[in-house]
């Protein structure tokens, strides 16, 4: 046995009773924050797939079957709930995919992140591959995404039907009208053990300071992070570090709504965040500025990849060029608000649409859950 296996078995939460039955069933606890948006989950059983629980009762059943992997033991758990229909937003986990087939159970995935093809599921389009091939093993039913280009993508590599609805969480939140105001940066920051900052990184944020103090702009910065935790701090440190006092830090926080503080901005600047294609679907003005140089090993695909855009255009630019970002900038700072939504109603194919209230997608649920004989009315949030 090898020492990462063991060091999971000894790290792990062990449960001794069966799982409880349930019509519906949640793939990988990470999906709770989308699914409990949308469905009542106090009477759904979650399959936490990430090793940091194992039941003995479902693992003891494995073992009794001659099954020894740990697909073997997710297909045992979801065959002894009797589940109708698994959900997940771990959209671009591939074991997913083969959970229909395995267990004959019907199965729902929610985008919950920009897929760029690079360490996402997306990846596989840089490979010489028989896609078609690869899509005989992979079966979803309901694949609801962000845009079209998503799920054109995904029809290529997974059987079943694509909805294009937009992001859950943005939709679940009302576009708010109050005056906007600053440039709002979406921060990638992430802490040193996790992914080095690239230089550029830095570069790009000392050019949105000396933008901001050049048109009178405060310039606020939405940390991904909780105040006073370990990775907060950090955070918080990073851009002090960098822009000094010259800036407001927005610390993540539960109560924090940040939807409604990148509406009301003037500006929203993303370095390639699911946020940013979010904040073009919400209408607002946003530039995408990608910092991060296309070589190996920082290769990291940009907007406008997979429809072969240009490097440049009017709200996004893939470089740190001051001159170029600063052109970005003052095209979605003058640009009227006429104009921009004529604008970026050009580019919704790849940018997130906006269902108010997610209201067409549990239409969709709810006509799904019918055929399945379950009462949505149990699980459907109004």
């Amino acid at each position: 046995m090898k020492f990462q296996h063991i060091t999971t078995l000894l790290k792990c939460k062990y449960i001794f009773f069966p799982p409880k039955k349930s019509e519906l069933l949640i793939y990988d606890e990470h999906s709770h924050k989308i699914t409990s948006s949308i469905l009542n989950l106090q009477k759904v059983q979650i399959l936490k797939t990430r090793k940091e629980e194992i039941n003995l009762f479902i693992l003891l059943k494995t073992f009794l079957n001659f099954k020894f992997s740990f697909f073997d033991y997710l297909v045992q758990f979801i065959k002894f709930t009797n589940a109708k229909i698994v959900i997940t937003s771990i959209d671009n986990n591939d074991i997913f995919y083969k959970i229909k087939k395995s267990c004959g159970v019907s199965t729902i995935f929610f985008q919950n992140g920009v897929r760029m093809g690079y360490r996402d599921i997306f990846e596989i389009f840089h490979q010489r591959k028989k896609f078609s091939e690869i899509k005989k093993q992979n079966h979803v039913d309901l694949m609801f995404t962000f845009n079209l280009m998503t799920s054109d993508l995904y029809s290529k590599i997974v059987n079943g039907k694509t909805i294009v609805s937009g992001s859950v969480l943005s939709n679940n939140v009302k576009i708010s009208n109050k005056k906007k105001s600053g440039l709002i940066y979406i921060s990638l920051f992430r802490p040193s053990l996790k992914r080095k900052t690239h230089l550029n990184e830095i570069k790009l944020i000392k050019s949105l300071r000396k933008y901001c103090l050049k048109n009178k702009l405060k310039l606020k910065v939405l940390f991904k992070y909780f105040k006073n935790t370990k990775n907060g701090l950090e955070e918080k440190n990073f851009y002090r570090n960098i822009l000094d006092k010259n800036f407001k830090g927005i610390p993540n926080s539960n109560k924090r709504n940040s939807y409604r503080l990148i509406d009301d901005s003037k500006i929203v600047v993303s370095p390639g965040s699911t946020m940013g294609i979010e904040s073009l679907g919400r209408k607002n003005k946003t530039a995408i500025i990608n910092p991060f140089p296309n070589v190996h090993p920082i290769k990291r695909n940009f907007f406008g990849y997979f429809t072969k855009r240009k490097k440049s255009g009017f709200f996004w630019h893939n470089g740190i060029e001051e001159r170029k970002v600063f052109q970005v900038l003052d095209n979605v700072k003058n640009v009227s608000s006429k104009d921009w939504n004529k604008l970026i109603a050009k580019y919704k194919y790849e940018t997130a649409k906006y269902d108010k209230k997610n209201v067409n997608l549990k239409k969709t649920l709810n006509d799904f859950f019918l055929l399945h004989k379950i009462k949505s009315h149990k699980y459907l949030r109004k």
